[in-house]
């Protein structure tokens, strides 16, 4: 007991002087519009504080600041800037109408048995067994997947594009290489993005966008790239089919992607989308990510 109350009153004491070094060592400071207004005092909550004198004390402070207070001059935005204010800078809701979409077949799904949930929504119903892709809700993605793509284009980022099927792949190489991008058509390997310091011997740059003309390896098994692109939070617009699982797609297009008539169609779409994002650049004379022209 004798223990119990002697560090009883050690720990009282303790207490006090640590509550009157706060008092004595505490500063409010109130932060006006052009200068720091700082009060000594005792410690004070900030509903007091706007009730006591020092409340007085902080108008007094800022009605003399605004006297003296002069309207910046405007600063003119730069031309990254002003694209972003812009809503279609690059003018990409031009190159494709929804004709457009219907002559090249981007609204014909899978059969009604391979649709994936996530796609439901983007589906206008079934026809003789066939998915019907919503076309309504496809040119408006299809868009902002353009816009997106010319953005990062016109800051001088990396594109990546890759598809898994054979019919297009020469095409998908040469509009890659003829845009100045860069392409991946043959099997993923594992870990060419997660674990790219022991694959290739380095540590590698990774592109600004994946764009993936077909999200599926096969019918049923997504493209190894869409997982390991997520991982790396690296951005991916991909053409999304009715059996497709869109969850990990940032920038999604409902549409056909199998047929290579709309496959052309996406292809050149984004081709292009980057030639006017480059072309913009050169007009504007701005900078980029990596300095590439």
């Amino acid at each position: 007991k004798k223990m119990a109350a002697s560090l009883r009153r050690i720990l009282t004491w303790r207490t006090n002087q640590s509550i009157k070094s706060c008092h004595n060592s505490t500063e409010m400071v109130r932060l006006s519009l052009c200068n720091l207004v700082t009060c000594q005092g005792r410690l004070l909550s900030t509903k007091a504080v706007l009730t006591s004198k020092f409340s007085d004390v902080h108008k007094q402070q800022n009605s003399e600041a605004n006297l003296s207070y002069q309207r910046p001059e405007p600063v003119l935005l730069s031309a990254i800037d002003a694209s972003v204010q812009h809503e279609d800078y690059f003018n990409v809701k031009e190159l494709v109408t929804m004709r457009d979409l219907f002559k090249a077949r981007v609204h014909l799904g899978h059969n009604f048995g391979l649709r994936h949930e996530s796609m439901t929504p983007f589906l206008f119903g079934t026809r003789q067994g066939m998915d019907i892709i919503n076309l309504e809700e496809t040119l408006p993605l299809l868009h902002h997947a353009l816009n997106v793509c010319a953005h990062i284009v016109y800051r001088g980022g990396i594109v990546l594009f890759l598809s898994r099927n054979m019919q297009i792949l020469p095409v998908v190489e040469r509009m890659a290489k003829e845009v100045g991008e860069y392409s991946h058509c043959r099997p993923w390997k594992k870990g060419t993005f997660t674990d790219a310091t022991n694959v290739f011997g380095t540590l590698p740059i990774y592109p600004e966008l994946c764009v993936f003309f077909n999200t599926q390896d096969t019918v049923f098994e997504t493209h190894r790239g869409i997982t390991e692109s997520s991982k790396l939070l690296v951005p991916i617009v991909g053409v999304v089919d009715s059996n497709c699982d869109m969850s990990l797609v940032t920038y999604p297009i409902p549409g056909n992607d199998d047929s290579p008539v709309s496959q052309l169609l996406f292809i050149d779409l984004f081709r292009k989308t980057v030639l006017r994002a480059k072309e913009k650049r050169k007009q504007d004379d701005v900078g980029g990510i990596h300095n590439v022209t």
